[in-house]
This record gives structure tokens, C-alpha cells and sequence, in this order.
């Protein structure tokens, strides 16, 4: 809440003189009145800034009444926009709509030039309030348009802080539209703007700003450094406690996002400097927010012994607070903290973040536990504070949290009904991000109660909800915003787990099985958002049906659920199926991961012992079915989890002696099926090629050489293609080739990275490396201009990033980014010969009439193998097809 504080002041009392009782005694009525108008107009500030938001209320509606008998048309406006601001918090929205109309309709005849400044502020006032209502309410254009308004309106008030606020608006609208260059890029207008200042305080006050904004969009590096700036300039002012916090703050989401990346030293290192900046930050008096966040990282970080030093003196400066919405949070806060510091909870049913521990050597003691009692204690007076403040969000997450609590002790009963109480007041309020957690939590009671119907209808409203705000799950107050892995990714999976587990006569009807295959594709879609940081919606076909375009494909969706493994599959002309593994999550995993490091250290022996069991799992109950399907010639995978790291023809059908390579079905992968064009190639293939075949060094990087020249050469004989090597192969050369040349084809041959962090996904161009905006903005381009898609993209010498099990999603999302039907990619650099000799006859294959690009790459894939010297995996099996087959 402190970033949000920093303006109230601003927001609330522009063009106000407070004026005390004292000062207007013996003062005509009319003066008497006027004063004590805008002594109501301060104290509701004051309330407002307590965080009293139904006496803030009250005391401007008795303010609007004496400023409207005055006539006092700018008064009015402002307290009304005011009134709606309160009103949006309160989620109160036919309200909030109502005031800022008020307020607008106040301000439509500027007044004379002496009040022209004030009638200015006002208004970029009102209109920024306009402008939070409309992205509240789900109208991004609108909100976007109307903060462009708000900007000029500051400019020619001459307020540089409303302005800097208003374009760090304008960049939350630009990301929640799915615009996530464009919000950089206007963020990155603010941080010049702010290097130019001179004054300080105005410096530090938007660098902090700033910094908060950067982190919401992920980035992380820049957030740190803009942080650090404004850290230097507010050395000496009131802000520096503010900034610390904020610096804390970035440096725990580098540490999760460390971890997340499977970069374990890098993950402890943030920590312990977020821990330092808490710890500064709450030496120079701002204690209970920063103590919260250091209390949250302890638990999180399994410190258990100094988190029950710190949660007790938390416990008494919390219990000394005033009631209030800071109040009330601080306790939200802590019964969280506490919850998660128990050793006997079931984490799956919490929203514990859940890492491997960090224990420090020196703890030798025992931590304190808090009592059920204690934490229940704390959430209950939180309830009563929320009701006395008539504070209808706060007792939401109040009343939902505590009906958390009571499933944690087993209560369902009691459990159930405070949930249901918490979810009709996020409804009423259309509060989503609050509303999807009651109805998570709803339907996790409800199965465990054994009434799967309610149950499932309840993930089903729950995972409804989060389609609608997914989006602003990631760019709201840092104080709740939410682990994908952790808090939104188990909704969707639990969902499917009771969809499957819901069976008549032993089998899962129909229908669940197309709701399951439809919300495994929805986490399918929410994954790759939540790892582009954009909204997808604009290139989603709803319409598609992935069956209809091919009746010569089978698709498999494998799930990989806590307790086994579910496989969907859908046949041409038949019935869904699915069928079952009882095997652990934790058993797949470490298969997957075992065959993994098998195939990267070309140990035979190991691969086939390894993928023979994930054959027996995902495949062999699926023999029977594709026997019967003699139409079947692709076998399109929408793969789960650490599924993706693995190539599937490399799986070992030990009966038959083979690999899925060696049988007659070609093999794609299709990430979401709504995210790719899947009609038949209808235009011959032109290529524009590009390679470096020179050892570099970029960006501290250093990169050998690679036979890119002979590759392109052979691919040159056989199509269509322009060549551009080394110095040619430029960002820029490359857009101007691709844009006059009437490619339908790019093909690079060129060292490349996936990671799940999107800023270690690129491709090496000469002198620089290609990100996914790079790619976006070269390729979609001359789309735009040419109507026609680019129906292959291609990478043959990429590979994942060593140690990061979600790496693929890198794979997935520049897939997705290009723009391209398909794209040919390999999942670990692959050795030279190898690959000029399978690239010369996939493109051989491919120029065959009606060769599907599955099917020409899997031919390829079983030339390659019968060379005695390529029999090994690591050699054939690292290339895979992701998107269009056809």
C-alpha cells in the first residue's frame, strides 16, 4: 500500500486550503460554511489516507452538499471524483460511475483564467479516476485513451508527477491489452523524462514509481537498477524507507524467478539481499509492511527459528495499530505467514509458496509454532475491523482466508460456509482476483465432502473467472500477486483430476472428457501467457476444431496429475478416450528427468530403459486403438509438464523392439491448439536462409562455430532460397529480405537458446542476439503487409537451457511469437553432419506432392538412424515439429 500513499495527498486535495475550526469563529455563516466545507473535504482525505474509507465517505458527501448550496462547481468536482476513487476501492462501482459522471459534468465549462490552474489539476484528477474505473470494469481501450487525455491535462497544469503517474497508467492498460512492447517502451519515456529533473524528491518519487511498474511487468534487472537510482537521490529524504521496501521487494521476485530457472545460488543470493533491504527498511521506521514481507520470505525460505523470533513482535506492533485497511491487511498478512510456518499443513491446499528450503547451518534451535487458536485469533479481529470500516474487500479475503483456516483443521462444515460468505462478497463486488480463490477453495471443500457435482461445478466458475483477469493477476499490487505454479496452475489441474475421476461403469463420460481436453488446452493457453507476460485472446481462433484439420491425425493429451498419469486421446470418427497410470507425479518426473540426461550423454543403454517405461505409460494402452484406426498416419501430442523436454520419438516399444520413430506415424506437437493456423500448406515453399558459420563472442557470450554454410548450401539445391551468412545476417538485413522477398520460409542455422525466462530465449544473428520481440516484430511485420503466413520457421542448431525443467515454454512461446505455421527446432544442439544430412532430406521430402511436414520430417528422421554412425538418439532425436503438421 505505501506506493499507493505516496499520492494521496496529490489526488485527493488539489486547490484545497485547510482551514481549522478555530479560524473561522465569529466569521460570517457564509465564510463559516466554506471553511468548514473544506475542512470536511480534509478530513475525509485524512480518513482516506487511515484508510477509513466508509468515513472518508461520509464526511465528502456532507462536504458535496455545502460546496453544491455555494454553486461551487470545482469543489464539487473534485470531491466527487474523490468520492468515486473511494467508492471503486470499496468495489462499489455503480457508485464509483455515478460520482465520477458527477465530477465530469461539473468540470464541461472551464472557468475564467484566474482558476484555470486549479480547474486543470482537477480535471487530469477526475480523468485519471475515469481512467482506473474503466480498467476496473474491463474497458482497457477506454482506460488507455482516457490516461493519454489525463497526461495532457497534467502537461499543461504543469504537474510532472501527475504526468509520470498518468503514462505509468497508460503502460498498466498497454500490458493488460496484451501491448507489452508498447508499455516498455512508454515506461522507458518516463525513466528519461525523470533523468532530465532536478528536483530531488519529484526524482526519487517517480524512479520509485517506476521501478514498482517494471517489476509488475517482469522486468526484473531494470526494476533493480531503476530502484538503485532512485535509492541514490533519496538518500537523504523521507522516501528512502519507501524505496528500500521496494528494493526488497524485486530483489524476492528475482530470487523466485532464480528459482523458477532452476539457478539455486542465484535464488539464495536475492534473498538474502531482499532480507537486507526489509531489515534497512524497518530500521528507518517502516516497520510492520517491510517485517510482513521479511516474516513471508522466512517462511518461504524455510527460516524457521528467526521467523518465530520476528512473528511475535509483529503480533504485538500489529495489535497496536488503529482499525484501519492497512490494519487489517497487516493481520491477513500474518495469519498467512503463520499458516505456512506450521509443519503439519498440506501445502497443495494453501497458497504457501512452495520452494526447497534454505535452513541456515547456525539454526540449531526449535521455532516456535503459533496454535491454530493463535491464527484464527488474528483473522478474527481482521473480520471485525473489516466490518466496523463497512471495508467489503477486506472481509473477503478475511472471511475466505479464516474458512481457509478451518479446512486446514478438517471444520468443512464451518469451512464451507465462511467460504460461501467470502464468494458472495467478491461477486457483489466483482472482485475476480479475490472471487476465483473462494471458488477454488469452494470446490476443494465440497470434493472433499464427496459432493463431486457441486464440486466440479465450482473449479469450473473458478477457472471461468480467472479467463476474465488472468491478465491483471500479474500487474496488480505486489502484495497479491500470484505464483502461476502455485496458485493457478492447480486449478486447472485439479479440475481435470475430477472431471477424470468422475466416471460411470468405470469410464469418464463424454462430456468431461471434452471439458477435460478443453481445460488442459485453457492451462495450455494461461501458461504461455503468463510466460509471454501478454494476452494471447487476440490470435486465439475459437472456431478452430484441431480435429477437423486433419481425419489422418490422432490426438494425445497426457496429464500429469499428482497421484498418475491420465492420457485423453481422440481418434478420426470415434470417441474420446482416456485412460490411466498409477504412478506418482514424483516417479514420472524423475523418469523424465533420468531419460533427459540420458539422451544429452548419448548413453544407450540408459535411453532405452528410460523411454520404454514412459512408453508403457503414455502409449502402449493406446496400441489397441490405433490398430483399429487404419487412417491414422500423424500422432499429434498436446504434451504436460516435463513432458515437453522430451522428444517423443525417442519412446521404446520394448515388445515390438522399436522406437515410436521406426513405427509409420509421424509426430508433431501442438502447444494450443487454438494458437496455430492448421489448414493444409497451400503454397510451395521459398526459403530465406541464414547462418553464421564463424565462432562469436555477444553479450558476454561466446558462441563456436557451426557448419551452417554446407546446411544452407544443400537446402539451396533443393528450394527456392536466398542465403544470407554471417555479416549479412543481420536483425535488420534480415527484415528487409523477409519483407521484399515473398518468403513463405525462414530457415536459420544458427546457435540459439529456450529458457523459461524469456530474456535467456534467443537466436544468434551477427554482432547481436534476437529475442522473441525481435522475432515478433521481424516476422509478423511483413505478415501484416502480405496477408501470408509463414508456413515454416526453422532452428536447427538451438538448444534448452541446462537445469530448467520448464525451458520448452521458450520453444512453445517463440513458436507462438513468430507467427509461423510451424516451426522445426531441436531441443539440444546437435552435431553438424547430423544435421546438414537431416535437413537435406527433410527439405527433399518436403518438395515431395501432399508430403505433410510431419510426415517429411519423420522420414528423414528414419534416414538418418540407419547410418551406422547415427544410430544413437542424441542424433535423430532432438528435432521436433511444434504447430501445424500438415
Amino acid at each position: 500500500m505505501q506506493g499507493l500513499m505516496l499520492l494521496t495527498l496529490l489526488m485527493f486535495s488539489i486547490g484545497v486550503t485547510v482551514v481549522f475550526p478555530q479560524q473561522v469563529k465569529g466569521a460570517s455563516p457564509t465564510i463559516a460554511q466554506s471553511a468548514n466545507a473544506q475542512l470536511l473535504l480534509q478530513q475525509g482525505i485524512q480518513s482516506y489516507q487511515a484508510q477509513q474509507l466508509a468515513d472518508a465517505v461520509k464526511v465528502w458527501l456532507q462536504a458535496a452538499a455545502i460546496f453544491a448550496q455555494q454553486g461551487d462547481n470545482l469543489k464539487l468536482a473534485l470531491v466527487w471524483s474523490n468520492l468515486s476513487s473511494v467508492y471503486q476501492d470499496l468495489g462499489q462501482w455503480s457508485a464509483a460511475e455515478v460520482a465520477i459522471a458527477k465530477s465530469l459534468n461539473f468540470l464541461q465549462n472551464p472557468p475564467a483564467s484566474s482558476d484555470l490552474q486549479t480547474y486543470r489539476e482537477i480535471q487530469a484528477k477526475a480523468l485519471n479516476t475515469q481512467g482506473s474505473l474503466q480498467l476496473a470494469q474491463g474497458k482497457l481501450a477506454q482506460a488507455l485513451a482516457t490516461w493519454k487525455q489525463t497526461s495532457a491535462t497534467y502537461a499543461q497544469a504543469g504537474d510532472k508527477l501527475g504526468m509520470i503517474g498518468s503514462f505509468l497508467n497508460q503502460a498498466k492498460a498497454l500490458q493488460a491489452l496484451g501491448l507489452s512492447r508498447q508499455a516498455e517502451t512508454t515506461l522507458q519515456q518516463i525513466n528519461h523524462l525523470l533523468q532530465l529533473e532536478s528536483d530531488p524528491q519529484l526524482q526519487a518519487t517517480g524512479l520509485l514509481r517506476l521501478g514498482n511498474a517494471l517489476r509488475r511487468i517482469s522486468k526484473l534487472t531494470q526494476s533493480r537498477q531503476v530502484l538503485t537510482a532512485s535509492l541514490q537521490v533519496a538518500e537523504q529524504s523521507s522516501t528512502k524507507a519507501s524505496v528500500l521496501l521496494e528494493l526488497g521487494n524485486t530483489e524476492r521476485a528475482l530470487s523466485n524467478q532464480a528459482f523458477t530457472f532452476g539457478k539455486q545460488e542465484q535464488a539464495i543470493q536475492h534473498a538474502q539481499q531482499a532480507s537486507q533491504f526489509y531489515q534497512q527498511a524497518s530500521e528507518l521506521g517502516l516497520q510492520i509492511q517491510p517485517q510482513l514481507n521479511l516474516l513471508s520470505l522466512w517462511v518461504e525460505t524455510g527460516q524457521s527459528v528467526a521467523a518465530a523470533k520476528l512473528w511475535t513482535q509483529i503480533q504485538q506492533s500489529i495489535t497496536n495499530l488503529p482499525p484501519s485497511r492497512t490494519a487489517i491487511y497487516a493481520r491477513l498478512n500474518l495469519a498467512q505467514s503463520l499458516t505456512c510456518l506450521r509443519p503439519d499443513i498440506d501445502k497443495e491446499t494453501t497458497f504457501c509458496i512452495k520452494r526447497p528450503q534454505q535452513q541456515l547451518p547456525t539454526q540449531n534451535q526449535v521455532a516456535q509454532t503459533p496454535t491454530w487458536r493463535d491464527i484464527a485469533q488474528i483473522l478474527a479481529v481482521a473480520v471485525q475491523q473489516a466490518e466496523s470500516l463497512q471495508d467489503r474487500r477486506a472481509k473477503s479475503y478475511a472471511l475466505g482466508q479464516l474458512g481457509g483456516l478451518y479446512e486446514l483443521t478438517k471444520q468443512w462444515s464451518e469451512a464451507q460456509h465462511l467460504t460461501e460468505q467470502a464468494l458472495l462478497i467478491a461477486q457483489e463486488i466483482q472482485a475476480g482476483e479475490i472471487e476465483y480463490r473462494w471458488e477454488w477453495q469452494l470446490g476443494r471443500l465440497l470434493k472433499k465432502q464427496g459432493d463431486n457435482k457441486r464440486a466440479i461445478a465450482s473449479y469450473i466458475a473458478a477457472v471461468d473467472t480467472l479467463k476474465s483477469v488472468r491478465r491483471d493477476l500479474f500487474t496488480i499490487n505486489p502484495d497479491v500477486q500470484l505464483s502461476f505454479r502455485d496458485q493457478v496452475e492447480p486449478v486447472y489441474r485439479e479440475l481435470v483430476d475430477l472431471l477424470l475421476s468422475n466416471q460411470e461403469n468405470g469410464q469418464a463420460n463424454q462430456e468431461n472428457l471434452r471439458k477435460a481436453i478443453a481445460y488442459t488446452d485453457s492451462l495450455q493457453l494461461a501458461e504461455l501467457e503468463n510466460y509471454l507476460g501478454c494476452n494471447l485472446g487476440q490470435i486465439v481462433s475459437l472456431n478452430q476444431n484441431p480435429n477437423q484439420a486433419s481425419r489422418q491425425a490422432a490426438f494425445i493429451y497426457p496429464i500429469i496429475l499428482k497421484d498418475r498419469l491420465e492420457v485423453i486421446f481422440q481418434l478420426p470418427g470415434q470417441p474420446i478416450g482416456n485412460y490411466s497410470s498409477l504412478i506418482p507425479q514424483t516417479v514420472v518426473e524423475k523418469t523424465l528427468e533420468q531419460l533427459k540426461t540420458a539422451l544429452l550423454g548419448r548413453n544407450a543403454g540408459k535411453i532405452r530403459e528410460n523411454s520404454q517405461q514412459i512408453y508403457r505409460w503414455l502409449l502402449e494402452p493406446l496400441e489397441p486403438h490405433l490398430q483399429k484406426s487404419k487412417e491414422v498416419q500423424t500422432l499429434v501430442f498436446v504434451l504436460d509438464g516435463n513432458l515437453r523436454n522430451i522428444p517423443m520419438s525417442v519412446l521404446y516399444d520394448s515388445k515390438a523392439n522399436e522406437y515410436l520413430i521406426e513405427k509409420k506415424y509421424a509426430l508433431a506437437v501442438l502447444p494450443n491448439a487454438q494458437l496455430f493456423d492448421l489448414r493444409p500448406r497451400s503454397q510451395q515453399l521459398k526459403v530465406l536462409g541464414a547462418g553464421i558459420n564463424t565462432a562469436l563472442e555477444v553479450e558476454n557470450r561466446y558462441f563456436a562455430a557451426i557448419n551452417a554454410t554446407e546446411e544452407l548450401q544443400q537446402i539451396q539445391q533443393i528450394t527456392s532460397s536466398k542465403i544470407l551468412m554471417n555479416a549479412q545476417f543481420t536483425k535488420a538485413n534480415l527484415q528487409e529480405n523477409f519483407n521484399s522477398g515473398g518468403f513463405s520460409a525462414v530457415h536459420l542455422a544458427t546457435h540459439g537458446n529456450f529458457s523459461s525466462d524469456p530474456e535467456q530465449t534467443f537466436i544468434l544473428a551477427y554482432g547481436e542476439l534476437l529475442r522473441a520481440n525481435d522475432l515478433e516484430n521481424l516476422l509478423t511485420s511483413s505478415q501484416k503487409r502480405t496477408s501470408s503466413p509463414i508456413e515454416l520457421f526453422v532452428l536447427s542448431a538451438c538448444q534448452t537451457a541446462a537445469g530448467d525443467n520448464r525451458a520448452t515454454l521458450g520453444l512453445a512461446g517463440l513458436a507462438v511469437r513468430s507467427g509461423a505455421r510451424s516451426t522445426l527446432a531441436t531441443l539440444w544442439q546437435v552435431s553438424d553432419d547430423s544435421t546438414v544430412k537431416l535437413m537435406q532430406q527433410f527439405y527433399k521430402e518436403l518438395s515431395q506432392p501432399g508430403m505433410s511436414k510431419a510426415m517429411a520430417l519423420h522420414r528423414a528422421g528414419q534416414v538418418l538412424m540407419k547410418e551406422r554412425k547415427y544410430q544413437n538418439p542424441y542424433y535423430w532425436a532432438g528435432y521436433v515439429l511444434v504447430g501445424n503438421w500438415l
